[in-house]
């Protein structure tokens, strides 16, 4: 059975509530009670190479010399003390060398750093530090992209890797879903640690799903704040998991000293910038999306929750994990001027199709092969039909297009019947037009997916689908015109169509979907 350690980072995230402004008092003060109690590890702040305003009462540090330096009277030789360091923002070449034995740096990075962290990686542990790793949005990696960086990391011998929360999104199954990924690939000797976010009021449970999971097996670290103190919602409340793993796990944390300085302190902070559930940050959990998106949108007092969750929608999916205000003022604009009222729209697509059956056709290169088979169906009387984001080489009666780029490249005639969204902008007032974001599929990676907005349309009219040409992702020749190609990384087509499979069976709970050609989604 593995050892379960509680690392504390009051002193690090916590201090996104008062911008790391603790007053060099209570700095000591807190230390001081993490000590008493026990905690395993304790994270005093950032380590940064570049400080515009040093000041004794901010938890960031030039160097670990700088930190014991300055907090001596309240440090004790036989703790283990961690500071955090931004791996997107910090110049390697900055790092001085460890001078003490149980230096730990925790390096946190996004996604797209992975390369450079591995290096960091390096050159922090070459420089005598303990190192813990922190792959932020956790649950945004591939199976197969974990197992190749996990890999690499057991090569470089770290004392722990995280499964990190940073939206407080997930849920137990992610929990258990990606604990078993870990300890797959992780080098047993390498610790698993857990940081969670509250933004679903489950960082609590998720911990013990974690702890049960995995403490079987190899040691385990949870991150914890007094109080949960955090941003937004906050974080994983030390006090509680002490306690938890006390009556459950014979650990010996001591209670009180938790409970004194958060009478003596974080009371205080906390009665000057309040944390704990929020609006926003469920709405940060809920749709995996950076939450100063959403603090954006709602500062505005210009739409209501419900639109906001609809305009977050929008946020393209690499852009979503790291804030961009441009962008956001970008989009907020635009959906102010998509958003339309399509009750009318509804009631005559209602009419339309009555009891008849869809047929939905698409831009697979199976229509070719399956021509007869589509026509023998087209030609019914009880069928609508109606191509997908595409002027296809059979005739349909309506041709529905969701993809701005694509209207504006399609040569238009008169005889078309049209089916737009609202994101297309045309001077005609014969189409039937939707709201974009109210069209758009509930499964964040294939929102916008032509096939699952006008099935979302559908949805609420019809009972009987019939597709065709709707092949599924691949980078073999899977169009029925070759300038429709697209070229994607194998993995991200196998995720894709994952994820396609996985909305449209969403919709076959609602509606009869049957297809006549092969798919890659039925």
């Amino acid at each position: 059975m593995g050892q379960i350690k509680i690392l504390d980072c009051t002193l690090r995230d916590g201090g996104y509530v008062n911008s790391n402004h603790f007053g060099y008092r209570n700095i000591g003060k807190i230390i001081n009670a993490l000590n008493e109690s026990g905690i395993d590890f304790i994270e005093s702040g950032y380590i940064k190479d570049t400080k515009e305003s040093y000041s004794e009462d901010i938890t960031e540090w030039d160097s670990f010399s700088s930190f014991k330096k300055e907090q001596k009277t309240a440090l004790k030789k036989d703790k283990n003390y961690t500071l955090m360091l931004l791996g997107e923002e910090y110049k390697i070449e900055n790092l001085p060398k460890a001078k003490g034995k149980n230096d730990i740096i925790r390096m946190s990075f996004h996604k797209k750093s992975v390369n450079k962290a591995l290096k960091y990686s390096k050159e922090i542990i070459k420089s005598g530090y303990k190192l813990f790793l922190q792959p932020t949005v956790t649950i945004n990696y591939t199976e197969s992209e974990l197992k190749g960086m996990l890999e690499e990391i057991n090569k470089l011998k770290p004392y722990c890797v995280a499964i990190v929360d940073t939206f407080g999104e997930m849920r137990e199954k992610d929990i258990i879903s990606l604990s078993k990924v870990f300890d797959k690939y992780l080098d047993k000797k390498i610790a698993i640690g857990f940081h969670a976010h509250n933004n679903l009021q489950l960082a609590f449970s998720n911990a013990i799903a974690f702890i049960k999971q995995l403490n079987e097996t190899r040691d385990i670290i949870i991150d914890t704040s007094i109080y949960g103190m955090g941003r937004g919602a906050g974080n994983l409340p030390t006090e509680l998991v002490a306690n938890y793993l006390n009556e459950n796990y014979n650990t010996h944390y001591q209670i009180e000293p938790l409970l004194k300085i958060v009478d003596n302190v974080i009371a205080k902070i906390k009665s000057k910038n309040n944390w704990g559930y929020s609006l926003e940050y469920y709405l940060s959990a809920i749709n995996s999306v950076h939450p100063s998106y959403i603090i954006n949108f709602m500062r505005r007092k210009t739409l209501n929750t419900v639109d906001i969750n609809e305009l977050i929608k929008l946020i393209s999916f690499d852009k979503k994990t790291e804030y961009n205000a441009e962008y956001a003022n970008e989009l907020y604009n635009t959906y102010n001027d998509n958003q339309i009222d399509d009750k009318e729209s509804y009631q005559k697509l209602k009419e339309i199709v009555k009891d008849k059956t869809i047929l939905l056709v698409g831009p697979g290169a199976s229509i070719n092969e399956y021509q007869k088979e589509i026509l023998k169906v087209k030609n019914k009387k009880d069928v609508i039909s109606i191509s997908v984001n595409n002027r296809l080489n059979i005739e349909t009666d309506y041709l529905f297009i969701s993809n701005k780029k694509r209207y504006e490249n399609m040569e238009k005639r008169e005889s078309d019947k049209l089916m737009i969204t609202s994101n297309i902008k045309t001077n005609s007032k014969s189409e039937l037009i939707f709201d974009y974001q109210k069209s758009l599929s509930r499964q964040k990676r294939v929102s916008d997916n032509s096939l699952l907005v006008i099935l979302n349309i559908l949805s609420q009219t019809s009972k009987k689908i019939v597709l065709a040409g709707f092949d599924g992702y691949s980078n073999e020749n899977n169009y029925y015109n070759d300038e429709l190609s697209l070229v994607f990384n194998a993995n991200y087509i196998e995720e894709l169509n994952h994820f396609m499979k996985e909305s449209i069976d969403e919709y076959r709970r609602l509606m009869d979907i049957k297809t006549i050609t092969p798919s890659k989604y039925l």
